[in-house]
């Protein structure tokens, strides 16, 4: 049986990732997909998560890892235009401090 509306679209573009819908412990296996190994050959890693309106802490889990594997191989994950729900649980966690958050 396939899902008509997935949870969660992810629409990639060299190393930019364009994430809308829901991140949780049922999409985050295809998210860890596209993040491991990190799109790209090198430069930074983009995570547009804009229309991104649930994260839970699969996905706050694969962000950092992501985050983690970039820094080890002198890139960086830059996690772009933060949906209200993503800025909330980014603050609520002490993540704010520790990831490049844009807001363009």
């Amino acid at each position: 049986m396939t899902d008509a509306n997935p949870r969660l679209s992810i629409t990639l573009d060299r190393s930019l990732l364009v994430l809308v819908g829901e991140i949780d412990a049922h999409t985050a296996p295809e998210l860890a997909g596209h993040l491991d190994p990190l799109p790209g050959d090198d430069g930074d890693v983009t995570l547009d998560v804009e229309g991104v309106d649930f994260i839970d802490s699969s996905g706050l889990r694969l962000i950092v890892e992501a985050h983690q594997r970039a820094e080890g191989s002198d890139r960086r994950l830059v996690v772009r235009r933060p949906s209200a729900a993503v800025s909330r649980l980014f603050a609520i966690s002490g993540l704010t401090e520790h990831l490049v958050v844009v807001d363009d």
